[in-house]
């Protein structure tokens, strides 16, 4: 095999490999350029001022220090409707709780009541409650996951 041949096989193995990579790095800047471009369809209604999309943006911040900044936010804006809405997700969660724990005294091996309040912890934030009231519903039922 000629010096020359040699040199295209070369040439033509590092092509492909310089032409693979541009590829790929085209491809991968393609996806993060669309990926980086797509919302949560929550947060369109929360920047219109959507009040069920604000609830549950706060929902979702809940227990964050971010949580404090937006309510202030949203004070500051006049959006009471959204924060009335806040509180009062917040107090039936609190009344539903209530009710469950009365329902464990009466029911203490039931573990649907147990797994509910674990539910509702987490959905309040306080996951230390959450995990006991988990847990209890295991040792009565190890079927729960």
């Amino acid at each position: 095999m000629s010096a020359h041949a040699v040199f295209y096989k070369k040439l033509r193995a590092r092509s492909f490999f310089f032409y693979g990579f541009c590829l790929l790095c085209v491809v991968y800047v393609a996806f993060n350029i669309l990926y980086s471009q797509k919302y949560n369809t929550n947060m369109y209604g929360v920047m219109n001022g959507d009040v069920i999309s604000s609830t549950t943006y706060l929902k979702h911040i809940w227990g964050t220090p971010l949580f404090n900044l937006e309510v202030k936010n949203y004070a500051d804006e006049g959006r009471q409707d959204i924060l009335n809405k806040w509180r009062a997700i917040q107090s039936e969660n609190k009344r539903r709780i209530g009710n469950l724990e009365v329902a464990t005294k009466s029911h203490p091996y039931s573990p649907e009541l147990y797994y509910n309040l674990h539910l509702l912890y987490l959905e309040n934030g306080e996951n230390g409650k959450a995990l006991e009231n988990l847990s209890k519903a295991r040792q009565i039922d190890p079927s729960i996951k």
